[in-house]
């Protein structure tokens, strides 16, 4: 049905099927020149943000004298620091400038949104084209897709993977994408049961291995090490190209590993996680719905020096292309004061504390930063990773061995997740 506000509001059945972020359709209501309210549809953001006028606006915009201006803007200053919209200020004793400030204020309004292009429109291609071309240019070879699953809509269907659509405009940027000598990487967070990773890979793309950060992090608790050699058979076996990772700007993905291993168990490290002071954000009110863990991957070992190096070591020898996040690199603790000052919705702010340069030769004297480096730079140099190298693995209960052979070079991991040790052998070291 159409709502008053001028978008129509899907039946139960439908929305039924969707997955929103926040209560009620992701709809922004746009203020234009002429004074129409345009909706847009905003997956992401919805936000709206009034600027709190001047007394000197606020004379402009009602014709009220200076000290009247300033008893109002004394009243809704406030009001508006605090998120009141303008329908819900107190204007009594002004009444006569409703209107006129209210109109001010929504003439003047601040938007945090993310915005859903329209696929179908041939000036987004022309958008997505030229940003493919201008990042190419940069010196990028590979574009990361974050969350382009929810860019395909249509009527009935769900706001999130729908088939074929999804596959067809996957397939569409990366015709742009190749004419830049440009890899895709497809971002998108299901659960393991879904095999939606194994889809992603069949079509030929590489595709993002969210499983590694909790299932190193289970292997650390559990003292074991049989989901990641398992794991790490399955990537093989499959003959998937991914991109591993440790933490990142989001946070640490754990409800991925749904249907790998016992939900009891995936709980178990969403406690871990949050005790050693990370967040879990809800949804709504709806618990563990969201995919990440916020906190920082070194916060989330405990802190602990050898952990954190031994889980960058296996993150270098497990099949992949590294992913590596800046602050883990450095060791990063939680930043529990940035996610206070960010306010309502700040909570991945825990893992993106910026480092000023001049912190970064302190840094650099931490033993586990310098650890961290060589084993980055072992990866990036040695002849025998690749994804056409051989990949042998072995170990058991708390071990996990690694190596890897191409031609006459070879590398070897041999780690203990129960000790916290490891030793790395092989040619050309």
């Amino acid at each position: 049905e159409m709502t008053e506000e001028g978008y129509i509001l899907p039946d139960k059945k439908h929305l039924d099927r969707m997955f929103f972020r926040k209560p009620g359709l992701p709809i922004l209501m746009v203020r234009m020149p002429d004074g129409r309210d345009v909706p847009y549809w905003n997956t992401f953001y919805q936000q709206v943000d009034y600027q709190v006028p001047t007394v000197q606006q606020l004379m402009h915009a009602s014709g009220l004298q200076y000290t009247r201006a300033l008893r109002l803007h004394q009243r809704i200053a406030p009001a508006l620091a605090e998120g009141k919209t303008p329908a819900q200020l107190d204007f009594s004793g002004f009444e006569e400038a409703k209107q006129a400030v209210c109109g001010w204020l929504e003439a003047h309004r601040e938007y945090l949104g993310q915005m859903d292009l329209n696929i179908r429109s041939p000036l987004v291609w022309q958008f997505y084209d030229d940003t493919l071309k201008t990042l190419a240019g940069y010196g990028a070879r590979i574009v990361r897709l974050d969350a382009f699953a929810y860019a395909p809509k249509a009527v009935g269907e769900k706001n999130f993977l729908n088939e074929p659509g999804t596959w067809d405009l996957l397939a569409k940027v990366d015709e742009l994408a190749k004419k830049y000598d440009l890899d895709l990487l497809p971002e998108i967070h299901a659960s393991y049961g879904e095999k939606i990773y194994e889809k992603i890979a069949r079509k030929g793309y590489m595709t993002y291995d969210f499983f590694l950060p909790g299932l190193l992090i289970d292997a650390f608790e559990h003292k074991n090490a049989d989901y990641l050699r398992r794991w790490a058979g399955e990537i093989q076996a499959g003959g998937l190209r991914v991109v591993n990772m440790l933490g990142c700007h989001d946070g640490i993905p754990l409800l991925d590993l749904k249907g790998l291993m016992p939900d009891e168990r995936i709980q178990g490290l969403i406690d871990a996680v949050v005790a050693r002071g990370g967040y879990v954000k809800d949804l709504h009110g709806a618990k563990n719905m969201y995919y990440q863990v916020n906190a920082t991957y070194y916060s989330a070992l405990g802190e602990d020096d050898a952990k954190m190096a031994l889980a960058r070591a296996i993150q270098m020898f497990m099949p992949g292309k590294p992913q590596v996040w800046y602050l883990d690199l450095f060791c990063g603790k939680n930043d529990h004061e940035a996610v206070r000052r960010a306010g309502p919705g700040g909570h991945k702010e825990i893992n993106r504390t910026n480092i000023p340069p001049e912190a970064i030769d302190g840094l650099l004297q931490n033993p586990c930063v310098l650890e961290q480096l060589d084993l980055l730079r072992l990866r990036s140099t040695h002849p025998a990773f690749g994804f056409d190298s051989e990949l042998e693995i072995g170990g058991e209960g708390s071990t996990l061995e690694l190596t890897w052979r191409k031609g006459g070079e070879w590398v070897s991991l041999h780690a203990d997740l129960a000790r916290a040790t490891y030793s790395i052998t092989g040619t050309s070291l």
